[in-house]
């Protein structure tokens, strides 16, 4: 019936060089050699079961001497290499070769003999103690398969092949050699150091042969090709520099700045060619439906009331040409008749994704307060109460971006109307915009940035999560 011992690493290597061998060669031993196999048994004894009698270690030694057969999972061979310190204080490259197979897979060596009860017992102890096999490395997880358990119930997954003891003049079959005990074994030559047989002079130790197995060759690597898709960004932000940074209420006057300013810069790159992203119109000159092209966005991130960022954010991304002609964007000079915006240098400070550019814009959370004011779209109806005139234009802000609609408004006290709601350059200040701030919370925490109302492409209406 045999003796079955289940070989696992649960890395998915195994790293040995063949006796005889340099390390630098990248030789690699596969399958283990049952030389091998048995001298960490013995040394695991010595180490970790020193209460087994040393009597009963030999008998179960001797009785695994004869060559056993492996069960081998489909592998590859790989090596890497290191550079190590060497004495003189320089530099050796060093080749660390191995064979690798799915990673927890098992080897399984059977050997052709029933092992006495004393002897099996002194295995199965053995076995869970092993800590690994070859190089360090070489992590090992190893176990004594019960009687009439195959081969193949120790393997997870993969074909398996079987390497086994051949004659030398074996006839069409890829050899490989690997060494193993003489018969009989020779304890004393199985447990001598390498330093020993180096010292005698030998190459190969003493009591142990050249065995050859015919072996499944390794398989070729796959190259493995990954697409990666690259996504558009969709924010780019800036810092704003300047002697007088302007007031947390000028956002709109500043955003419409900022806006020209990168139409701009778009048009002196593609001689005049407008940007419909940019723009929100298309190229019949009719506004964007769906609110998918840019928002400008003026941000104050500490505090004082004073705005120190600003954020250009397209939903549907932006597109290379985009990116490009707005990225060198380096000034704002203003207008006359914007008295409330002075010239600033920008500094550019990110470009990809808007969770990453500006999170203090997107959450997600279930309460969202005002940044800026909510200014309806429309004018209210005559008789309608001014809240119940603000949720049912919030409900229709969320219904326009297929976004769910809140379950709670609340308006918040402060001095909204002191903020700009007409742009300078277009509006005139009898255009001015009722509004108010809010807060809004949602059912589930909702991923922003949300920006609704009149304006919300110049950041009016602009809300941040709070929690």
């Amino acid at each position: 019936m045999g003796t079955s011992l289940e070989l696992r690493f649960p890395w998915g290597r195994y790293h040995a060089t063949p006796w005889g061998r340099n390390v630098n060669e990248a030789a690699m031993e596969w399958p283990p050699s049952p030389w091998r196999l048995l001298r960490a048994l013995y040394a695991t004894w010595r180490t970790r079961a020193p209460h087994l009698s040393e009597a009963n270690i030999h008998n179960l030694l001797s009785q695994l001497a004869d060559p056993p057969t492996f069960h081998l999972p489909e592998f590859g061979e790989a090596h890497t290499r290191h550079y190590m310190p060497d004495i003189g204080h320089g530099h050796d490259l060093a080749f660390d070769a191995f064979a690798v197979f799915e990673p927890g897979a098992a080897i399984v060596v059977t050997w052709p003999v029933d092992l006495e009860p004393d002897a099996r017992s002194a295995l199965d102890e053995l076995a869970p103690l092993l800590p690994y096999l070859g190089r360090a490395e070489s992590v090992c997880e190893a176990r004594l398969l019960p009687h009439g358990e195959h081969h193949s119930v120790g393997l997870q997954s993969g074909p398996v092949s079987a390497a086994d003891p051949v004659a030398t003049d074996a006839p069409d079959a890829p050899l490989v050699r690997v060494l193993v005990p003489e018969l009989p074994l020779d304890l004393d030559a199985l447990t001598a150091r390498t330093a020993a047989v180096r010292a005698a002079r030998r190459i190969d130790p003493p009591g142990a042969r050249w065995q050859p197995y015919a072996r499944r060759v390794p398989v070729t690597p796959i190259r493995v090709v990954h697409h990666t898709v690259r996504r558009s960004p969709t924010a780019v932000r800036w810092a704003i520099a300047s002697a007088a940074l302007p007031a947390s209420w000028a956002a709109v006057g500043v955003t419409d700045i900022l806006r020209r300013a990168c139409l701009s810069r778009y048009g002196r790159r593609f001689d005049g060619a407008p940007s419909p992203t940019l723009a929100g119109k298309d190229a019949a000159g009719l506004p964007m439906a769906g609110h998918r092209h840019a928002h400008y966005f003026a941000l104050d991130l500490d505090g004082d009331r004073l705005l120190d960022h600003l954020v250009v954010w397209a939903p549907d991304g932006l597109d290379e040409g985009v990116v490009h002609a707005i990225a060198t964007l380096d000034r704002l000079v203003g207008y006359a008749h914007v008295p409330d915006f002075r010239p600033a240098r920008l500094g550019l400070e990110a470009v990809g994704d808007i969770a990453d550019v500006a999170q203090e814009l997107v959450g997600p959370a279930r309460v969202w307060r005002s940044f800026t004011p909510f200014a309806p779209a429309r004018h209210p109806k005559r008789g309608t109460p001014w809240d119940q005139h603000l949720a049912s234009q919030v409900a229709e802000e969320f219904a326009w971006r297929d976004q769910p609609p809140p379950t709670g408004i609340r308006p918040i006290e402060g001095d909204w109307l002191s903020f700009r709601r007409y742009r300078p350059t277009t509006d005139h200040l009898q255009d001015a915009r009722r509004a108010t701030g809010l807060e809004i919370t949602f059912p589930e925490p909702v991923t922003g940035p949300i920006a609704i109302g009149a304006l919300s492409h110049f950041g009016l209406g602009l809300f941040v999560p709070v929690r």
